[in-house]
């Protein structure tokens, strides 16, 4: 059985951190343990659904209520210490304007988690989750975690949850309601994701660990598009 051993805190250097795209320098984090899992994950929905308040209020524990549409995809990142070892989130946020799209593949690409995001209080958002959903099973592993968000859920919903959760459960989806504006539930959701990861994963969590976005298609299936 993998056990982990713990050492002594030492500095880990993570990506880099940046609103829009990796810049602004590499991300520093500190970590009781010598075990370090890198996990990308991916954010997914339509147009201001709110998934770079999402991004922004786990790495950052900001919340802005006049983001700008994102234009291609951007980067954050941060760390959640389990009790035997840290998980280095990678996240990308998507842009979720159709001329944008055709990006879309190339964020997905390695992602071993998946939020799809919806707006609460928008039915159509909800709707267009099957779209989304199909994008993600087209371009994601068989083993990539997948969570349904229903963001802004301190406002009136037109979603019921009840529908939702249906919705979730009947994909293999998690699924949580969120609030960016409260921070209620968004760091909840990663960890949740780190806890599939460590379910899931496990055996790959080592010493060390890879910067590089290598993936191997032919150890990796992908879903079939033809949902």
């Amino acid at each position: 059985m993998w056990q982990p051993k713990a050492t002594a805190t030492r500095d880990i250097i993570i990506g880099n951190s940046g609103v829009s795209g990796e810049k602004g320098g590499p991300h520093l984090y500190k970590s009781s343990y010598e075990h370090v899992y890198e996990v990308k994950v991916v954010i997914v929905g339509d147009m201001g659904v709110g998934k770079t308040s999402i991004a922004a209020r786990f790495a950052k524990g900001i919340f802005n209520p006049q983001y700008i549409a994102t234009v291609g995809g951007s980067f954050l990142s941060k760390a959640v210490q389990m009790r035997d070892y840290t998980i280095a989130f990678r996240i990308w946020d998507t842009a979720g304007q159709e001329r944008f799209r055709s990006l879309v593949p190339m964020y997905l690409r390695g992602a071993k988690a998946a939020l799809l995001v919806y707006d609460v209080t928008s039915l159509e958002s909800f709707k267009l989750a099957g779209k989304w959903l199909k994008e993600l099973h087209c371009h994601c592993a068989e083993d990539t975690v997948m969570m349904l968000i229903g963001a802004k859920c301190d406002m009136p919903s037109a979603v019921d949850p009840s529908t939702a959760q249906e919705f979730a459960a009947k994909n293999g989806m998690l699924f949580m309601e969120t609030s960016s504006k409260t921070g209620h539930n968004v760091d909840k959701v990663f960890r949740m994701l780190a806890s599939e990861m460590a379910i899931t994963d496990k055996e790959n969590i080592n010493s060390g660990f890879d910067l590089s976005d290598s993936y191997s298609d032919s150890t990796k299936k992908k879903r079939c598009c033809h949902l």
